[in-house]
């Protein structure tokens, strides 16, 4: 590669995106979030943008296998969250899957409007601007995972949420909310 130049290479990708710059405000149902008064947004410690795939279709032509977009499926959104003092974030959680989806003493399964809420994650810019915005569309909790307790360390205690949701979108910069 005689015409290959480092400095010309290093300026034309820049700075790039940074993995801590970020923004997420869990979007609760009514009632289940008493108490967090929407601080929940500054005990969000990890999450990713979520995937995509497009799986493929083979069809067999004269011996030879032709391969076509198929089916649109999206993986599921993980967040880790720091507990706060009250544990607040964490009994939020527990109210959305035991008072919003199902109810384990009464074995009650609630209607999906009740639980069902589109969450906003957004990639920011140095400036803190949004650069990408996420939508997921009909998000719903489905694991609020385990919360490591442990004599050994004085670590802030944290779990995971692992949402399903039918689909995303996606637009360029974002709405700011």
């Amino acid at each position: 590669m005689a015409d290959f130049n480092l400095e010309g290479f290093k300026a034309g990708f820049g700075d790039g995106a940074r993995s801590n710059l970020f923004y997420y405000i869990p979007n609760f149902p009514g009632g289940v979030d008493e108490g967090l008064n929407n601080n929940a947004k500054f005990l969000v410690k990890t999450t990713s943008l979520p995937s995509t795939t497009v799986e493929e279709v083979p069809v067999n032509w004269q011996g030879y296998d032709f391969k076509y977009a198929g089916k649109h499926t999206y993986g599921d959104f993980a967040v880790t969250f720091n507990t706060d003092k009250e544990a607040k974030i964490r009994f939020a959680f527990e109210r959305w899957i035991n008072e919003k989806i199902h109810n384990p003493l009464t074995n009650e399964y609630f209607n999906f409007d009740n639980y069902m809420l589109d969450q906003k994650l957004q990639l920011l810019g140095y400036d803190g601007e949004p650069v990408m915005e996420y939508t997921l569309h009909d998000a719903w909790p489905k694991e609020v995972a385990t919360l490591a307790l442990d004599y050994a360390t004085s670590d802030i205690a944290t779990f995971d949420v692992t949402f399903v949701y039918s689909y995303h979108t996606v637009i360029k910069g974002g709405t700011g909310n």
